[in-house]
């Protein structure tokens, strides 16, 4: 498995992964603006970011304690986020053809994979 010894090259792992859930609620709370609503589409990733902001508190909770169960809800999430994304953007591609949030959804990605990979680092060092 790969892992890393440090958040973006000069911070700890605990502090990576308190800044990293911070980033996240944040990142959740924008991605609600940008959502559509009417669709089933929409409803559908309303829902998971509702569930994926929730994780993010959790895992606020466990890097603040330093308890590794807390952490895992986070992994499992962040990943399955990825999957979703990635199945998200070639619907809208192959299916709608509207590319305005696609260049978002894969930043999202790579950033939830990176994401992973710190905090899975931080519950392996625990």
């Amino acid at each position: 498995m790969i892992y890393t010894d440090n958040c973006c090259c000069c911070v700890e792992l605990k502090c990576g992964c308190i800044i990293i859930s911070i980033v996240e609620v944040i990142i959740r709370g924008v991605d609600r603006f940008l959502l559509d609503h009417d669709s089933m589409l929409g409803y559908t990733a309303l829902i998971i970011s509702g569930l994926y902001l929730i994780c993010c508190i959790v895992l606020l909770i466990g890097s603040l304690l330093s308890l590794r169960l807390l952490l895992l809800p986070y992994i499992f999430v962040a990943l399955s986020h990825v999957i979703i994304l990635v199945w998200e953007c070639g619907y809208v591609i192959m299916v709608e053809a509207f590319y305005d949030y696609v260049l978002f959804d894969i930043f999202q990605a790579v950033l939830s994979l990176y994401f992973c990979l710190v905090v899975y680092s931080y519950y392996d060092s625990l």
